[in-house]
């Protein structure tokens, strides 16, 4: 009772006040000093660590930035001057990343100081109400003031381990920021490794194309080498066919002065013979005219009952077609039912001979399709000069000879599929005609047929037609009396050629069953 007394009296009750009171202001200080201490830890420790984690990034950037560097000096060097410009633009781009990855890195440091100056505003105010909160519960009784030294406790680790989340976030985007610089290294290496495989293929290529293009320049050598020793052999065959020739045409001149001098020995004794043979061939001559001049007039009477039925089934054709309704055409009377326009053929006599070849291979490989045409009459050959001159005759032997082959040819139908032989002499009624392809070492002789003027043969109006044409193997011709040839004049006679000999008549009157060979023109 006593006790109760004293601890409830004023002076006690006093004395417990300033007890409570010293009590609590020791532990609010000792709180306030151990606060503060832990604070300046803490910014040390975090200071530490941020310039630590500054320092390491600064170090690992340099590094990374120092490799890159070494790695693209190695490659550019690799690249060498082929490589100047992209190693300018690459490192460029390369120096572009450094900057904003160092940015990044500052932008970073300046985040984490922003939160930690964050963090030390709110933990001092946090501290100010846990201050006021303390003395509070300090005032009221001694156990509020171990709950709330528990409490602090628990915020430090609170705090301790949000650092430590955060460290670990930082750590986890430096290995972030690495990887994504190693997946830039290895791309970039990858990229690189292109570039050299790809400039190993052009290199590879351009290597090709040379060994191509010298090969090309080495067949094209041998080519012009193989041109050369042909052409050179040409000139060699050329050479000695001229030697031939010469030697030919020297033999010649030998033996026809020895037939000359013969000749003029024989020729005093032959005089009284030729002059007796030739009053008997004259009877017989003037006997042969007769029978021949009555088989013309035959031969004009069956041509001129042919054009007769021809008309009469052209008419009745026309007729019939008249009965189908439309205009009856109007008639026009035949040409050929009138007098011929030639007289009657005398020999010899003299032709123009329009001919279409058929085209075979000339030139090395035979390369070309043409011909090269002359014409042989019995045991003379003509050479063409053209459709407004005579064409140059000489004999077969020597118009089919080396020095003819490699030298005049076939004259101006030299490779002409069409050709214009003017002045043929026919020498009798069944006179034989043999076109020849000259060729270099081979001559095409094409069919030999037996041949008379075409006495259908006509020209007016600047227009030749002849309703006879010569169709055989390898060739088709008109047999053109010379005086309608010279009437028609040398352009109609081109003309004819360049219309391919057409049986004008038959086209015109119909029925004769001509066979037309269509032949290749010039």
């Amino acid at each position: 009772m006593a006790l109760m007394s004293w601890m409830y009296s004023p002076q006690s009750a006093a004395a417990n006040d300033d007890a409570a009171h010293a009590l609590a202001e020791k532990f609010s200080q000792a709180g306030e000093e151990s606060k503060r201490n832990e604070e300046a830890k803490a910014a040390k420790v975090r200071a530490k660590a941020q310039a630590e984690a500054k320092k390491q990034a600064d170090a690992a950037k340099k590094a990374a930035a120092d490799r890159r560097a070494a790695d693209e000096a190695e490659m550019l060097r690799a690249a060498k001057e082929e490589a100047e410009a992209r190693r300018k633009h690459d490192q460029a781009r390369e120096e572009r990343m450094i900057e904003a990855e160092r940015q990044a890195a500052r932008e970073g440091a300046q985040k984490i100081a922003e939160e930690a100056q964050k963090q030390k505003a709110e933990m001092e105010r946090q501290a100010e109400v846990e201050r006021s909160t303390e003395a509070a519960r300090l005032q009221r009784e001694v156990e509020e003031a171990r709950i709330a030294e528990e409490r602090r406790l628990d915020e430090e680790r609170r705090v301790a381990a949000e650092k430590q989340a955060e460290a670990e976030r930082q750590a986890a985007r430096e290995a972030e920021t690495r990887r994504v610089a190693e997946e830039k290294r290895k791309a970039e290496e990858a990229r690189v490794a292109e570039a050299k495989r790809q400039a190993e293929e052009a290199e590879a290529k351009r290597k090709s194309e040379e060994a191509r293009i010298a090969e090309v320049k080495r067949q094209a050598a041998e080519a012009e080498a193989k041109r050369k020793a042909e052409e050179a052999r040409i000139a060699e065959v050329r050479r000695q066919a001229e030697e031939a020739e010469a030697k030919r045409i020297a033999e010649a001149q030998r033996r026809a002065e020895e037939e000359r001098i013969a000749e003029q020995s024989r020729r005093a004794e032959e005089e009284a013979r030729i002059a007796e043979q030739r009053r008997i061939k004259e009877f017989e001559d003037a006997h042969q005219r007769t029978a021949l001049e009555a088989e013309r007039e035959r031969e004009a009477q069956r041509i001129a009952e042919k054009f007769r039925l021809a008309r009469e089934a052209r008419e009745r054709n026309l007729q019939s077609r008249s009965t189908l309704g439309g205009p009856r055409p109007e008639l026009e009377p035949s040409p050929f039912i009138e007098t011929p326009a030639t007289a009657q053929a005398t020999y010899p006599q003299r032709v123009t001979v329009l001919i279409i070849m058929q085209p075979r291979r000339h030139g090395f490989g035979g390369s070309r399709m043409t011909a090269n045409p002359v014409l042989c009459v019995g045991n003379d050959c003509y050479v063409s000069n053209g459709a407004a001159a005579p064409a140059s005759v000489m004999r077969r032997a020597q118009a089919l000879g080396p020095g003819n082959t490699l030298g005049r040819n076939a004259g101006l139908c030299r490779n002409q599929t069409t050709c214009v032989f003017r002045g043929i002499t026919l020498s009798g009624p069944m006179t034989t005609i043999q076109p020849v392809d000259m060729g270099f070492l081979r001559h095409a002789r094409r069919e030999t047929r037996a041949i008379e003027a075409d006495r259908s043969c006509d020209a007016s109006g600047g227009q030749l037609a002849c309703a006879s044409a010569i169709v055989s193997t390898g060739y088709r011709a008109w047999i053109i009396p010379e005086a309608i040839a010279d009437r028609a004049g040398s352009l109609a006679l081109e003309r004819a050629l360049d219309d391919g000999l057409p049986a004008a008549r038959s086209a015109s009157y119909g029925g004769w069953g001509s066979t037309v060979h269509a032949l290749p023109t010039r």
